[in-house]
């Protein structure tokens, strides 16, 4: 980075700080060029750009100096020989705590496999407990690293995309950062999905003209009106993101028109008490939807999200939704937590402080004694990804869980020795039991009994991370260890005999392998964490049938002709093996699937053995022995044709039952709307032949289903 780049870069960031501040970020960007000299990125440039870009986010983000120092040194851990104790002298103890946070997550510990993810996950949140703008610096790093995506090649683009839309948009949405997630998913769908991105963005761009005059009107009329009560606000029109539309639209089952015609609009005061008048005046001048309003100032969401939405008709009959807040609630709407904490120099950060803190204790409540990290993984998906829903107690305090939590769920969520011993409750004067799923509005009294106690059963009813773990824990601490070893020991045995292994012929090296995998010295210990809920006995059961048939495959002895050559997914024999491979589209195979190679001019083409366009190409082309590498742990495509009676949330359905089985969605396109029966064509990314088999089952249990089979 030139001087010239430096002084202006340098002054912007430096810009409204104390000399004391100002002495830190150019300290701290010193070290960092240093540190990054003649390093590189993907792009050409010198490393340091980034560290300067993320710096200059965090600036925007109205960050303090300790933070922005901590954003010009974020990769010097991980890239670099330094030692934290080199970053406590030059820059201080909070900078160096602060980078040793984000040293936890770097993108090379998450694109490894699913345990080590989820032990960083783990991190991260530990990190995140202590001081909040670990994670503020990771989403700048990862922002940065999304505008600057295109330079890497395309099959590590995708891994990227779908990772941040997993995981690094929905925690920016947690913690309130709108335009952060905003802009972190719309990258990721161009790259996931380009062709939905493209046509999207060509159908904004011919109804941009036509969208503003309609908002210009919109604003006009309610300026008019505002002026005449001398309340003071401003107006303005609210963006739709791609990746909103997209989803409205998948959500939905409607065509874009429908998502984007509803127009939006954000209206900005002073005062709380001006909101609520917009709103009554807003309601004088259109026709209010019923059902449509909600009040987030006076019940704020876990995010600190505030404001006033409403829904109203105009003239034409057609939907305009409405958004009035508060500067400062905009403020935080926008920008969240780095909104919120106004923070200055020399001031420690203490999330007790803060009530947004108590979803991210929950999560990490009793996890301690939970080793199984794929558990970590899930419970966070499910405090990241769902709705809340707003409850009573007695005496009228509000209380928000995860949509979808349960009556137990919220005995939990009061305190433990009230989970613990719930039999049920009052629901608005009438009893529930303990599975109650519960709506916004109820008002809960939990009602207990001596004798009560949680079982493994308490499982299957809870939602919530706290329950769930909580739950864990009293069974480990208070069940008899003979008992919980006996009762793990027939789950397990259960579980293998579907796939007609016994628990006694296991070879004692599978056991091992599942031991050292779980950090565990006997066998009665993981059947003793099987038996409390720690392990999972489905996921055990498939560790060791796995582990044990690699130990007892016999070894194959192959002359130089019969030569295998492994190339990722696919092992090619004989003399084809050095030829480069892709899947057929036609056909879509999957692991599990019998494949045959077929040579064309761009290498070998890999399709399902009953493909039709086999027989085609025979005639032109040889054919190549393929099989299926059976340690490979990709992702495939894979196109389901599904035949459904035409009802509402029909595709709403669809789609939450794709993601339930850990499938990843790349499309659905419908026809036959208007009709009795709609073809629905769903595009997903699956690891094989049985997960294509377990989706089909759920997919046939959605009401309304009628017949499955996968396309081409």
């Amino acid at each position: 980075m030139d001087n010239i780049s430096y002084d202006a870069e340098m002054k912007a960031i430096c810009e409204g700080f104390a000399p004391s501040g100002v002495e830190l970020l150019q300290k701290s960007y010193e070290f960092a060029k240093k540190a990054h000299e003649n390093q590189k990125r993907m792009s050409g440039e010198p490393y340091l750009v980034h560290a300067v870009e993320v710096a200059k986010i965090l600036k925007e983000m109205k960050m303090d100096p300790v933070t922005i120092a901590a954003g010009f040194l974020h990769d010097v851990l991980e890239d670099t020989d330094c030692k934290v104790e080199d970053i406590k002298e030059v820059a201080g103890e909070s900078v160096a705590f602060l980078v040793e946070g984000v040293s936890h997550v770097t993108a090379k510990v998450f694109r490894t496999k699913g345990q080590v993810f989820s032990e960083a996950l783990k991190k991260m949140f530990l990190a995140m407990a202590k001081d909040i703008r670990v994670i503020i610096i990771k989403l700048a790093d990862r922002l940065h690293n999304m505008r600057t995506i295109k330079y890497l090649p395309e099959d590590r683009r995708k891994v990227i995309a779908q990772e941040t839309l997993s995981v690094y948009a929905p925690l920016a949405h947690r913690i309130g950062m709108a335009k952060v997630k905003s802009e972190l998913e719309d990258i990721s769908f161009s790259v996931i999905n380009p062709q939905a991105y493209r046509e999207i963005s060509n159908l904004i761009a011919e109804k941009k003209e036509e969208r503003q005059n309609r908002v210009d009107m919109i604003k006009d009329s309610i300026r008019r009106e505002l002026e005449k009560t001398g309340v003071k606000c401003e107006i303005k029109g609210r963006p739709k993101h791609f990746y909103s539309i997209y989803n409205k639209m998948i959500r939905d089952n409607k065509p874009f028109e429908a998502i984007y015609d509803l127009l939006a609009v954000r209206i900005i005061t002073d005062t709380p008490n001006n909101c609520y008048a917009i709103l009554g005046l807003a309601h004088s001048m259109w026709k209010p939807v019923p059902g449509r309003f909600k009040d987030y100032i006076a019940m704020p969401k876990s995010n600190m999200y505030r404001s006033l939405h409403t829904t109203v008709l105009d003239s034409g009959g057609k939907p305009i939704e409405i958004q009035i807040r508060t500067s400062e609630m905009d403020k935080i709407a926008e920008n969240g937590i780095a909104a919120h904490w106004s923070y200055k120099e020399d001031r420690e950060f203490d999330a007790k402080e803060d009530v947004t803190y108590n979803w991210m204790r929950q999560l990490l409540d009793w996890n301690s004694s939970n080793k199984e990290n794929d558990d970590f993984l899930t419970d966070l998906k499910v405090d990241l990804f769902d709705e809340e829903v707003f409850v009573f107690t007695p005496k009228g305090e509000v209380k928000e869980l995860v949509k979808g939590s349960t009556v137990l769920d919220f005995a939990y969520s009061v305190h433990s020795k009230l989970g613990d011993t719930c039999i049920g409750a009052k629901v608005n004067g009438k009893w529930v039991t303990i599975k109650y799923e519960l709506k916004n509005g109820d008002r809960l009294e939990i009602l207990t009994g001596p004798n009560q106690h949680p079982n493994l059963d308490w499982l299957k009813a809870v939602k919530t991370t706290k329950a769930k773990n909580r739950i864990r824990h009293w069974i480990k601490t208070n069940t008899n260890i003979a008992e919980t070893v006996e009762k793990g020991r027939q789950l397990l045995s259960a579980r293998l005999k579907r796939f007609n292994i016994s628990l006694e012929t296991v070879p004692e090296e599978a056991i091992n392998k599942v031991l050292d995998l779980n950090t565990l010295k006997e066998m009665d210990d993981l059947l003793a964490g099987i038996g409390s809920g720690e392990f999972s006995d489905t996921k055990i059961a498939n560790i060791l049938r796995r582990a044990a048939g690699e130990i007892t495959k016999p070894e194959q002895k192959t002359s130089s002709a019969e030569k295998k050559i492994l190339k990722g997914e696919i092992i090619v024999q004989g003399e084809y093996s050095d030829i480069p491979y892709k899947f057929a589209k036609c056909c879509s195979p999957v692991p599990g699937d019998l494949i045959q190679g077929v040579i064309t001019r761009k290498g070998i083409s890999i399709h399902r053995s009953n493909c039709e366009n086999i027989d085609v190409n025979r005639i032109n082309a040889p054919l190549v022995a393929v099989s299926w590498n059976d340690s490979s742990e990709s992702y495939y495509t894979c196109r389901m044709k599904v035949q459904a009676k035409t009802r509402d949330g029909i595709i709403n359905d669809l789609v939450s039952t794709v993601t339930n089985n850990e499938a990843y969605l790349i499309s659905v396109n419908t026809t036959g709307a208007g009709t009795a029966m709609l073809e629905i064509e769903i595009a997903v990314r699956v690891k094989g032949q049985k997960h294509i088999n377990d989706l089909t089952a759920s997919l046939k249990k959605v009401k309304g289903v009628a017949e499955i089979e996968r396309a081409g």
